[in-house]
């Protein structure tokens, strides 16, 4: 008979922090750190939407001033994600030594916004995510669509929808960061733009500008499972046979589709190799001890 074997693999949830601003509206973040990966997976905060409302939308920096050695703002909304760590190249952060500065999305026309969801990634002090986010559907005669930095918003036509600081209060900076901005009453507000001011994560040196990765904005007219977007196919078990015909390892990784490689390359062959032997040294372990059982036996009734 042939023994099969499944493997659940998942990512471990190394921090949840929660916070609650203003009357209803509630921050949840969680900060991955050995467990983060390109997939961007959370507990509770749902991973980077392929399609939502930011993606039509047009993002533009107000002020400040953007680090060139970074992705232009439009990284933003793209369904793009960092495959490190430090990948530059795939995340929007203001210039070295500044301050941070304010970012708009333009949503092309007013929605009913039930979630802002914002995802940050970096193996040092430009992960955690500290900003304020601001909503206006651009009709109040006070409307100022690009408020400098300096300018109040709730004092030109904006409302103040939350403030975020994902920064741990000990420990590490470094690691992935995901936010999910919500109230559980019903949706944030009407909006048909959101602005982004944002403040930088230290200043006792010049990186202190988060590497912004994506932004997800969920219309609350939208299917329920937007944020997720659709469930992924199914993936085929992994199997793998070893010298013994009788063993067959079968991975099953659905849960953590971002490790096929690995499974396929090293821990499969390294299943397949090793748990033979495993198999015949207890196979021999126990036949020697019945044997030590079976001797002592027969010198009890020989006495």
């Amino acid at each position: 008979m042939r023994l099969k074997h499944r493997f659940l693999l998942e990512a471990a949830l190394v921090f949840l922090g929660v916070g609650v601003t203003q009357a209803e509206v509630k921050v949840l973040f969680e900060h991955n750190t050995d467990s983060a990966t390109p997939a961007f997976k959370f507990r509770n905060v749902p991973s980077p939407a392929k399609r939502s409302a930011a993606t039509s939308a047009t993002f533009s920096v107000v002020d400040g001033q953007r680090d060139q050695n970074g992705a232009g703002v439009s990284a933003l909304n793209d369904g793009k994600l960092p495959s490190e760590s430090d990948d530059p190249a795939s995340n929007f952060f203001f210039n070295a030594g500044t301050p941070g500065g304010r970012i708009e999305a333009d949503l092309g026309k007013a929605i009913d916004v039930k979630q802002i969801n914002t995802y940050s990634w970096h193996a040092g002090t430009r992960g955690p995510q500290v900003y304020s986010v601001y909503g206006s559907d651009g009709t109040s005669s006070e409307f100022v669509a690009k408020p400098k930095t300096g300018t109040e918003p709730t004092s030109v036509g904006w409302k103040l929808i939350a403030k975020v600081d994902t920064r741990p209060k000990t420990g590490e900076m470094a690691g992935q960061y995901g936010v999910s901005i919500s109230d559980p009453a019903g949706n944030l507000g009407k909006f048909r733009y959101l602005l982004f001011d944002v403040s930088q994560t230290e200043s006792d040196d010049a990186f202190g500008n988060t590497f912004y990765s994506e932004i997800s904005i969920i219309d609350a007219s939208a299917t329920a499972v937007a944020a997720e977007d659709k469930p992924a196919e199914k993936i085929p078990p992994l199997v793998f046979h070893s010298h013994n015909p009788d063993c067959e390892i079968t991975i099953d990784i659905n849960d953590a589709p971002y490790l096929k490689e690995w499974v396929e390359t090293k821990l499969g062959p390294t299943l397949a190799e090793w748990y033979p032997k495993i198999a015949e040294m207890t196979a021999e372990l126990k036949e020697d001890a019945g044997g030590d059982g079976e001797d002592g036996e027969d010198a009890d009734s020989d006495e």
